[in-house]
């Protein structure tokens, strides 16, 4: 799982880097689902916890869809930690940590579909 949580973690540092140079910075203070670049921010966001969550699950070869709920979880509670509370989040990143749950939760079915399929 730990493995999982890192491909999430250094694909979100890239994205979140990225969209810096981009100037997307205001997402990180007031995202808007408006705004086209925003909503794409929030689908690599979404996309890098499936990642990550396959990558758990294909290292693991068991429980690939708790496996992968946890990479949401622990990309949550790095979150949480890393934000001491001198910056209110945005409603809208939290549901995307929230959304995030189900992300890894189907990257790690995902893997466990793709490792079915090898199988036979």
């Amino acid at each position: 799982m730990f493995i999982g949580w890192l491909t999430d973690f250094a694909l979100r540092i890239l994205i979140q880097v990225a969209a810096g140079w981009f100037g997307l910075a205001a997402f990180f203070t007031a995202p808007d689902l408006g705004h086209p670049a925003h909503l794409a921010v929030i689908a690599l966001l979404l996309g890098a916890t499936a990642a990550g969550g396959f990558v758990a699950a294909r290292v693991a070869e068991q429980s690939p869809l708790l496996n992968g709920l946890l990479v949401g979880v622990t990309g949550i509670l790095a979150a949480a930690v890393s934000n001491p509370g001198l910056v209110a989040v945005p409603p809208t990143l939290v549901f995307v940590q929230a959304a995030s749950l189900a992300a890894g939760a189907l990257g790690g079915l995902l893997a466990w579909a793709l490792a079915r399929r090898e199988a036979f």
